[in-house]
């Protein structure tokens, strides 16, 4: 079987090569100094206008208001012409499937994804892209989502158990192959849960996922999941189905929210996913065709077709109704003190990658956040959830170069998140031109060689 997939490897890299736009970089200059640039502290929403911003080999070496001294012969100079510049955008919850999704993220200023659910790709992708051979958002990976094999929602892309010693080896095995986080769904057994926690401890993994419901003749109760120290539970959606039973009552919800702040709790609240599923329902499947779809993947769009033919033609309001409480139930978690991070799902549900980021920073405003807690959600927030908070999230010397420039503060007109005028991703610097070309390389997937690490995931579990 592996010599089989061996040549389907052959084929589709034959077939379909990676994007030219997202190949090596080379013969990049020494340093790169950008000057006249506004800086947004995300921190305080501060502007610092007249900024000199000096990288080298991928790093913020320096910030000044003054210009830039003794540099080499061969430095670039970019003048920003005032415009801001902030972090780049890290999305906590996605989907990658293709090189296509990464020109997607980068095109619109997400330089750093956390994939939920990992393949036997990822992790030489993320690998080749911290090598600079593979240009690419910066690329933390799950394994495989573990789930129970009799659980409801079982899909064949997961890892399933179907005993606590099954479990432990699924874990092990995640951990040799070189995973360091765990991604659960929700029907994992109290006994799995029990040994999927005392493994990840073992090993020194991190955990998180969906809230973990236990079997039908074992429930649990929503303080398992918050008991087990994830880093991130995903889903407001799946938080109201399990904590609330989908039950809307305020009081109900704003009990919920003190409980899991005084528990420590960090959410992915993922409303654009969602919201996408109820604009299906209103418009009868015509969300499907909107032209952002041109960077969602081909593949799943077929292997989700039913999923989308059902909810095409769904009867009822009620996920309107509850696309609204998910919205209000992450603003009661927010003003309650828990976490929240952005993430998207990006990759299933009709929902793209790179533009929906700043759709759920958008969505989380009007949960309550003020613009500036909205963007720190997609910045600072996420960076200390990865314990990254020392090289990513913000503007500063010693940082990884990772950031946009925009032409308007997005403090104020949020909408400037999806026009990015450049981006720089360790080092490599992006303008519009090349910003755009990387939405159109997003647009064509390699669909042979998605197969092909779909087939290769399947077998090799």
């Amino acid at each position: 079987m592996r010599s089989v997939l061996s040549v389907l490897l052959g084929l589709s890299l034959a077939a379909c090569g990676v994007p030219q736009e997202l190949q090596r970089h080379a013969d990049l200059p020494a340093d790169i100094v950008f000057e006249n640039t506004t800086i947004l502290d995300i921190e305080s929403g501060a502007l610092m206008a007249g900024q000199y911003v000096q990288v080298r080999d991928g790093r913020i070496i320096d910030i000044s208001s003054r210009p830039v001294r003794g540099v080499s012969p061969d430095t670039r100079t970019i003048d920003a012409h005032d415009a801001i510049m902030m972090p780049g955008l890290i999305d906590m919850h996605v989907h990658v499937y293709d090189e296509a999704d990464l020109a997607a993220s980068l095109a619109y200023g997400v330089t750093t994804v956390r994939n939920l659910g990992g393949f036997p790709f990822h992790l030489p992708m993320a690998e080749r892209i911290e090598a600079g051979d593979l240009l690419g958002p910066r690329m933390i990976s799950t394994g495989a989502i573990i789930n129970d094999r009799d659980g409801r929602n079982v899909d064949p892309l997961q890892s399933l158990a179907g005993s606590e010693r099954e479990v432990r080896s699924i874990v092990q095995e995640q951990y040799q192959a070189g995973f360091r986080h765990l991604k659960l769904y929700s029907n994992v057994s109290r006994e799995n849960f029990i040994a999927i926690q005392d493994e990840a401890a073992r090993l020194g993994m991190t955990i998180s996922g969906h809230p973990v419901e236990g079997s039908e003749a074992d429930p649990l109760p929503f303080s398992a999941t918050l008991d087990a120290g994830f880093v991130t539970i995903e889903h407001t959606e799946s938080i109201v189905w399990h904590a609330l039973h989908d039950d809307t009552d305020p009081a109900g919800a704003r009990a919920l929210a003190l409980q899991m702040a005084a528990a420590g709790a960090r959410v992915t609240p993922t409303l654009i996913v969602h919201q996408n599923l109820a604009r299906i329902v209103e418009t009868q499947g015509q969300h499907l065709n909107r032209p952002e779809m041109a960077s969602f993947s081909p593949i799943m769009q077929t292997l989700q077709s039913s999923t989308y033919d059902f909810w095409a033609s769904y009867p009822h309001d009620d996920r309107t109704r509850m696309q609204a409480f998910y919205v209000e139930m992450t603003g009661l978690m927010h003003r309650a003190g828990v976490e929240l991070v952005v993430g998207t799902d990006a990759g299933v549900m009709v929902t793209p990658h790179g533009v929906s980021v700043s759709q759920e920073i958008e969505l989380l405003v009007d949960a309550g956040l003020t613009p500036l807690e909205a963007l720190q959600a997609a910045t600072l927030i996420p960076a200390r959830a990865l314990e990254m908070e020392d090289e990513i999230g913000r503007i500063a010397p010693g940082y990884a170069a990772d950031f946009m420039l925009l032409p308007r503060d997005p403090q104020t007109d949020l909408a400037v998140l999806r026009a990015p005028l450049g981006v720089m991703r360790n080092g490599i610097w992006l303008d519009a031109d090349q910003l755009a070309a990387l939405r159109d390389a997003s647009a064509r997937p390699g669909e042979l060689r998605t197969w092909r690490r779909l087939v290769e995931h399947v077998v090799t579990r």
